[in-house]
């Protein structure tokens, strides 16, 4: 239940980092919009979408695989056994991607950017990549441990070394692109080298018998994620790719701004999910299976209850948060937002849903459901792209999540026997139309192009929804609100 004490101040902490990450994020915007074209905002957008798919084949899924076979354990000579082990095959991996960056850049230019002449960004995405994927395997020691507070900090300062080099890099010291970016690797690599040094080896010590690692277990778990991942990445991605090579960078740039604004949704599910399979899963190791249902289906209460709401407000203020946070040439339709955030938001039951398959070993049910989201976004970026844009590309998207999220459900409760809370969302969707209502009489008549005005909405809209909410006889803030003091 979500009443546990260490998940608690464990969702307050990591909560916290993921909203900093997320108002980071869109300080970016700004930031590289306003003072690079176009086509090179597109070139930053790339780097980092790549960065993601291709982070999974480095990584071999042991970023997912440590939390789950080195929570709980209490020997630290076997902790330290098993993750150096993982370290040492990433590592491998990072050479041979460096490698190959280094060879074959020009092809890399062209599928990741469109054009061979940005040779040069194709290899620093090597070592961007690199960087992020040791990143990742060295927090999710902290994950599997659960100093989900000390990983949260770590988070918040590699996200605050990024805008602040951005910042200072383009704006005060005129750096181009090229030579910020390099210059955030190198900050990031001292990161995680400090993080290793300080956080593992003191804690664990150095230990690397590969005989003595259950590699059977470990690779029969990690191995499918590898594709898994990969295509649930592509899912959320390969529309870019698509938007790149029928139509132009210009159009990428364009909706990744659309998508940056659309993936706040996400920090809801980010939060909960993070701090719950940890968690879920040592309940589960110890054969609590009641006690992670009443867990999880709290997380969804609350997920929904956040959600729903949001993607309304981003629906409907998303022109003026663009003009705000971009210019005119980023300006994308609402119900392009509408599309892109939905999507998210159903990813969300999605993610959450995973978790429970995760820990019942589904990993080739997985890995087949990714399989057939990814070709219905496929087939429908093809068709709809030419024809409608990157509005296509938003509804293929949505469309595909959706059956991620329809189908991991029903699985999901075979192996963990929850009640879905459809009497809370009896109550969120009509509170929602009465937000949703009260934010177009308030556009008709006031200019939400001023900065005040959009805050002094916004604020007004989420007062309106929690009173809503209070009045219910059986109000989910306060029943979030027993659950924190308890």
């Amino acid at each position: 239940m979500l009443s546990n004490s260490s998940l608690k101040k464990d969702t307050i902490f990591y909560g916290a980092a993921t909203l900093a990450e997320r108002f980071i994020s869109l300080l970016i915007i700004p930031i590289l919009t306003k003072s690079l074209c176009q086509e090179l905002y597109g070139v930053w957008t790339q780097i980092i979408v790549t960065t993601t798919l291709v982070s999974n084949v480095v990584l071999i899924g042991f970023h997912i695989s440590a939390v789950r076979f080195l929570a709980g354990n209490k020997d630290n000579r076997e902790i330290s056994n098993t993750f150096h082990s993982m370290l040492f095959i990433v590592l491998l991996n990072s050479l041979i991607v460096l490698f190959l960056t280094f060879i074959f850049a020009p092809t890399f230019g062209s599928w990741i950017f469109g054009e061979s002449r940005f040779v040069l960004f194709a290899i620093l995405f090597g070592f961007y990549l690199v960087c992020e994927s040791l990143f990742e395997l060295t927090t999710a020691f902290l994950r599997a441990r659960k100093e989900i507070k000390l990983l949260s900090i770590y988070y918040f300062i590699k996200n605050v070394v990024r805008i602040t080099v951005l910042a200072l890099g383009i704006l005060l010291f005129r750096l181009n692109l090229f030579q910020t970016i390099a210059l955030i690797i190198v900050l990031q690599v001292f990161l995680v080298v400090f993080i290793y040094i300080k956080d593992i080896l003191r804690k664990v010590g150095f230990s690397a018998y590969f005989r003595n690692v259950n590699w059977k277990e470990i690779l029969s778990f990690s191995v499918p994620l590898v594709p898994y991942n990969l295509l649930i990445s592509a899912n959320f991605f390969v529309n870019r790719y698509f938007i790149l090579h029928i139509l132009n960078i210009n159009y990428v740039s364009i909706y990744a701004v659309a998508y940056s604004l659309s993936a706040i949704v996400g920090l809801f599910y980010s939060i909960l999910g993070y701090t719950l399979y940890p968690h879920m899963a040592n309940l589960w190791n110890n054969g609590n299976k009641s006690g992670a249902a009443e867990m999880f289906c709290q997380a969804i209460k609350y997920y929904l209850f956040f959600a729903i709401p949001f993607i309304a407000v981003l629906t409907i203020l998303s022109a003026p948060l663009i003009k705000i946070l971009s210019t005119s040439e980023y300006l994308s339709s609402w119900y392009i937002i509408f599309w892109l955030s939905s999507s998210i938001g159903i990813f969300g039951l999605y993610q959450l849903n995973y978790y429970i398959t995760l820990l019942a070993n589904k990993t080739l049910f997985n890995l087949n459901l990714a399989s057939v989201a990814l070709l219905v976004n496929v087939i429908l970026n093809i068709v709809l792209i030419p024809k409608i844009g990157i509005l296509g590309a938003a509804i293929a998207t949505f469309v595909s999540n959706a059956v991620l999220a329809l189908w991991t459900i029903g699985i999901g409760k075979k192996y963990l026997s929850y009640i879905f809370p459809w009497s809370a969302i009896s109550k969120i969707v009509p509170a929602t139309f009465i937000v949703s209502l009260f934010l177009l009489i308030f556009m008709h008549y006031f200019d939400m192009s001023n900065l005040y005005i959009l805050i002094f909405t916004g604020i007004g809209a989420a007062a309106i929804y929690m009173a809503i909410d209070l009045f219910n006889k059986n109000s989910i803030l306060f029943q979030l609100k027993k659950n924190i003091r308890t």
